[in-house]
């Protein structure tokens, strides 16, 4: 289920030009990767699960807390 999801934030990633791993990326830029991972899913008729981001970024290395700022989906 999170594969494609962490397949949409690495190309959110590249396409915003960030040349970090998402794991190295600001909170802020992993707040524009998350948009973009919603937006994409959004376009596509993907309803997202709840708690989508806190998971996302489990499953992306980023412990930092980064993924519970913004509206859940």
């Amino acid at each position: 289920m999170f594969a494609p999801l962490r397949d949409a934030a690495s190309a959110a990633a590249r396409n915003l030009g960030l040349d970090a791993d998402v794991q190295q990326i600001s909170p802020e830029h992993w707040q524009r990767v998350l948009a973009a991972v919603e937006a994409r899913s959004r376009m596509r008729g993907f309803h997202l699960p709840e708690g989508w981001r806190e998971e996302l970024a489990d499953q992306m290395g980023r412990f930092d807390g980064a993924a519970t700022t913004g509206p859940e989906s």
